[in-house]
């Protein structure tokens, strides 16, 4: 965080601000363009900056419904420090009601990614940079999946 603007997906949240943001996905192979969704909420006094994320394997849905009601929450209003909350990580595997990406690849398996390579590599570099490197800490909300 430089001069206490946070940066995320190019966007700037400065203290006090609560932002929406469509943080641009890796194309499919079929060019199709999706984004995953990531709301910031930064109070007004200084803390620690935390995430919390659903939705990495694209079958477990508990979690996205989570993430639902605390950003819908009145408590987050009072929060020093900030938190981002990312209902859902693998759109593509929410989409598909698949554990999976479409190459096949666990995305929980493929971090810290890279900026070249798999679906998964590019997907997990994209997250890791954009929303866990700037964390102080961070919860990655898991439950059980069908066939689990």
């Amino acid at each position: 965080v430089v001069n206490d603007v946070l940066r995320i997906g190019g966007e700037n949240i400065a203290p006090g601000e609560t932002k929406k943001i469509e943080l641009e996905m890796p194309p499919l192979y079929t060019a199709t363009n999706m984004s995953i969704p990531v709301y910031v909420k930064r109070g007004k006094k200084p803390g620690p900056i935390m995430f919390v994320s659903a939705a990495i394997h694209g079958d477990e849905l508990n979690g996205i419904e989570i993430v639902g009601r605390l950003i819908r929450s009145k408590a987050i209003e009072r929060i020093r420090g900030t938190l981002i909350a990312v209902p859902m990580v693998n759109v593509y595997g929410v989409l598909n009601q698949s554990r999976y990406l479409p190459d096949r690849r666990d995305l929980n398996r493929s971090f810290p990614g890279s900026k070249k390579g798999s679906l998964a590599g590019r997907l997990a570099n994209l997250f890791f940079k954009e929303v866990v490197s700037k964390c102080d800490v961070g919860i990655d909300l898991h439950t059980g999946a069908i066939h689990r």
